[in-house]
């Protein structure tokens, strides 16, 4: 009875160490995270204000500049290494080495954006990266974000490369089997490589469309034996699909081996010959990424109120890796089209409204007012010109740094400013609703006042609404879309214009 009772102190004493023991690691942790947090600040307000002149630096100064940084956070680390969990310790140490490894990853594309330069090679950065590829084949670290993110950035490194093949040329998704062929040159552990195909289908088809994809998923689906993967991308792609079962999708242009296409939705009445005005959206997306569908439900719903409503496929950046000059003459050809099949789906051409977001809001000036940027297969004789403007925190300056990656590898810098708003404003335009946040970080305001005051000492009918707040994406925000959508109806009821919801 006695050694039991000894037994039992014995084992209470451990338990009573082990909850001290964890209440000290926790305090421990605590304090480590707040002082990384106020370490990662320090950082961050030096890193980013000066980004475009940090990136101008050469590999050498750019990398002691970046394991200066780092030593901060591993000497803070090892501060603490004795109070911490020993697994939470190693996970920071990798934390940290991820987290600049990824900003080395992204230099190479970063400074030949900012600096003009085109080094042959980046051998410091290489040697350094090196060291994490044994990473991407460890079944344990999927799913890690700061892994993730990190593979990420090496392999868009890597995809430049790898477009300069031919095999790519003419491809309608070009960054995507690029991509898809990197993968096993990188990740050759089963398990790993399916998660990496997996999220790359997943995120392509949210981001771009399931368009020419099929090829690429039915060979996923042949060595792929965890159902949950190809269960969740077969459902996509039925939700796809059966999204384009109540509209017509027509052809507006060919590009080499591939189509461009229109998405038409009307709401005829059985003999209602009456022509229709039609609204045209133009998906946003930085010119790099972006869908259709995305105004699929807007088209829907003015289609339901009497209009014919339109969304454009235009080419971006992240599927057929080309800059906004082919999406300009995109977008242009679209509006031409439209006028040239206009008695063939009862188009009133007097009462054309083309619409966008961001980088579709540019697209919609672009089609007024870049005129030396035609595709050669285009019927000129009809107007690219819409003949209303309503554009949400759009691009007005190409030539900022921003924008500087649409420059990088032009020869001469100045062709952007042929498709740049702000630099193509003169006479004669169609009336504009511009709409545009005051707290808007992704375009300046200052952009779009600068286009209004243009726009207006040229003598054209163009009206500026601003918001104080809401940031650049205040046509997805719930907080902010009632007030977006009621000026936009206001703008087209006073023009006119039938019934509609501003959306």
């Amino acid at each position: 009875m006695k050694r039991l009772l000894i037994f039992s102190l014995l084992i209470s004493v451990a338990i009573g160490l082990n909850a001290q023991t964890s209440l000290q690691q926790d305090s421990a942790k605590s304090r480590y995270l707040e002082e990384q947090k106020i370490l990662g600040k320090r950082f961050s307000g030096v890193f980013y204000p000066n980004y475009t002149k940090v990136h101008q630096l050469g590999e050498k100064a750019f990398v002691a500049k970046m394991d200066s940084a780092a030593r901060g956070f591993y000497t803070l680390l090892r501060q603490y290494k004795k109070a911490l969990p020993a697994a939470y310790a190693d996970s920071q140490r990798l934390e940290i080495k991820l987290y600049f490894d990824k900003i080395l990853a992204e230099y190479p594309t970063n400074h030949e954006t900012y600096s003009g330069e085109r080094p042959k090679s980046y051998p410091i950065i290489e040697a350094k990266l090196r060291d994490n590829l044994p990473l991407f084949n460890n079944p344990e670290l999927l799913g890690n974000t700061d892994l993730m993110s990190f593979i990420q950035s090496y392999l868009s490194y890597k995809i430049e490369i790898e477009l300069k093949k031919t095999a790519y040329n003419g491809l309608y998704n070009k960054r995507l089997y690029a991509m898809w062929h990197l993968l096993p040159k990188y990740i050759n552990e089963e398990h790993c490589r399916i998660y990496h195909q997996y999220h790359l289908l997943l995120d392509h088809i949210t981001s771009n469309g399931f368009k020419h994809t099929e090829e690429l998923y039915d060979a996923f689906k042949k060595h792929c034996q965890d159902t949950s993967y190809t269960n969740k991308l077969e459902q996509v792609y039925r939700n796809a699909r059966n999204d384009l079962k109540d509209h017509q999708v027509l052809e507006y242009k060919q590009i080499g081996n591939y189509g461009l296409d229109i998405h038409l939705f009307k709401n005829d009445k059985e003999g209602n010959k009456e022509k229709k005005p039609v609204i045209v959206f133009f998906h946003g997306g930085s010119w790099s990424e972006g869908q259709p569908s995305w105004h699929f439900q807007a088209c829907r719903n003015y289609a339901a109120k009497g209009w014919i409503a339109c969304s454009v496929e235009y080419r971006i950046y992240g599927s057929q890796s080309t800059l906004p000059f082919a999406a300009v003459m995109d977008a242009r050809s679209a509006i031409r089209w439209l006028r040239e099949h206009a008695n063939e789906f009862g188009i009133d051409t007097s009462r054309i409204v083309a619409t966008g977001n961001s980088a579709g809001g540019h697209l919609v000036l672009a089609t007024a007012l870049a005129t030396d940027w035609n595709e050669k297969s285009d019927h000129l004789q009809f107007s690219p010109v819409p003949n209303v403007l309503l554009v949400n925190s759009g691009v007005y300056d190409l030539t900022d740094e921003k924008t500087a990656w649409i420059r990088k590898e032009l020869k001469d810098k100045n062709l952007v400013k042929g498709i740049s708003p702000n630099n193509l404003v003169r006479k004669h335009q169609p009336p504009m609703l511009l709409i545009h946040s005051k707290a808007d970080k992704n375009v300046p305001y200052e952009s779009a006042e600068k286009f209004l005051s243009l726009m207006q000492s040229a003598g054209n009918p163009v009206i500026l609404k601003s918001l104080d707040e809401g940031g650049h994406f205040i046509f997805d925000n719930p907080q902010y879309t009632p007030t977006v959508f009621a000026w936009r109806k206001e703008f087209l009821n006073a023009l006119g214009y039938p019934t509609n919801d501003g959306e």
